[in-house]
């Protein structure tokens, strides 16, 4: 889950520094036979599974005594993970949203300049 948002953070900000400065080339290291990266599928899905996490929580809380006491002590600690990973999320949400947006004004600022 960590490794699905710092991918999503590193994709969206490579899309911006490519849209800033062109000359920057992405350097993929997927192999040919791989799928290509969805950013938003990707965030849905980082998100889906920290939302779950106060429920998994409270079903390890529910369980025989033996366990209840280590997951007491670490529901906290789970709950600041899911929260962080939101904030995350909403983050590279917002550099996605601000790149389209840029390449939308700039692609019509220039088709205008072309009339």
């Amino acid at each position: 889950m960590i490794k699905n948002v710092s991918t999503a953070l590193k994709s969206s900000s490579d899309n911006f520094c490519i849209f800033i400065d062109p000359s920057i080339t992405r350097q993929e290291n997927m192999p040919s036979n791989k799928a290509p990266f969805n950013l938003m599928k990707t965030l849905a899905e980082t998100e889906r599974i920290a939302d779950s996490f106060s429920a998994l929580l409270n079903e390890a809380l529910s369980k025989p005594n033996f366990w209840k006491r280590p997951f007491i002590q670490v529901k906290d600690r789970y709950d600041g993970i899911s929260k962080s990973l939101r904030r995350i999320s909403a983050y590279i949400r917002f550099i996605h949203r601000c790149t389209t947006i840029l390449e939308a004004e700039s692609k019509l600022h220039f088709a205008q300049e072309e009339k």
